[in-house]
């Protein structure tokens, strides 16, 4: 919550070369965008675009239970989101998470974590608990949501597996905000050389890249 009230209410957001300002999103997306946040935590970046894109609908995903009691709550002003309860994942039904505590609550993840564990020691994952999954095709269909414009992925090496699953909505997408990997932070987990690859080989390019020199993870924009 503490985070949430220094971005959003205060306006300060920590400085560092892994974030992509969302000022960049304005020319790849219409006005009444069709958005997912996928991973939305405590919904910092879903209010954020929520008053940048007044006229979209915003539809933000966490499965955390505790997690989400936060998103609700700090979303419940704006008209243009609405919150679920599960995971986007490769297949509709349930699955462990692995759910990170100590020095970050939001690195939980469907990926049992790997290097993670060894680069960012402060953080633990002693729980697991059973969420709710869903494809983002199936979750469109049960929606009647025929496109989607721009997707805001933060999913913890989970992403590719949401992207690769989706035949339906994926060709739809104009643009995608995505963390990635430089190591094996989660076991499965696609490195940025191979996601990239996918994702050109689907009609996308790199249009952004927030990688620090030496990090484990970044976050990159993609644009069709």
């Amino acid at each position: 919550m503490k985070e949430f009230l220094l971005e959003q209410k205060w306006g300060f957001v920590k400085a560092g070369g892994e974030i992509i300002p969302k000022n960049k999103l304005r020319k790849f997306m219409p006005t009444n965008a069709v958005i997912i946040d996928a991973g939305a935590h405590i919904g910092a970046d879903s209010v954020e675009l929520a008053r940048m894109f007044p006229s979209a609908k915003i539809h933000c995903f966490e499965p955390v239970p505790a997690i989400y009691s936060f998103l609700t709550h700090n979303t419940r002003k704006c008209d243009n989101i609405k919150c679920y309860d599960i995971a986007l994942s490769s297949e509709t039904g349930t699955t462990n998470m692995y759910v990170s505590a100590g020095g970050s609550d939001a690195s939980s993840s469907l990926q049992k974590p790997a290097d993670h564990l060894a680069d960012h020691s402060d953080v633990t994952f002693e729980k697991e608990i059973v969420v709710t999954t869903k494809t983002l095709d199936d979750w469109a269909t049960d929606n009647n949501i025929s496109k989607v414009d721009f997707l805001w992925l933060d999913m913890q090496g989970h992403e590719l597996e949401v992207l690769k699953s989706s035949t339906k909505i994926l060709p739809t997408v104009k643009a995608i905000h995505s963390e990635v990997s430089l190591k094996k932070t989660y076991e499965n987990a696609p490195l940025y050389k191979d996601y990239k690859a996918w994702l050109e080989s689907k009609g996308f390019r790199v249009e952004i890249e927030a990688i620090p020199a030496g990090a484990d993870m970044g976050n990159v924009l993609f644009v069709r």
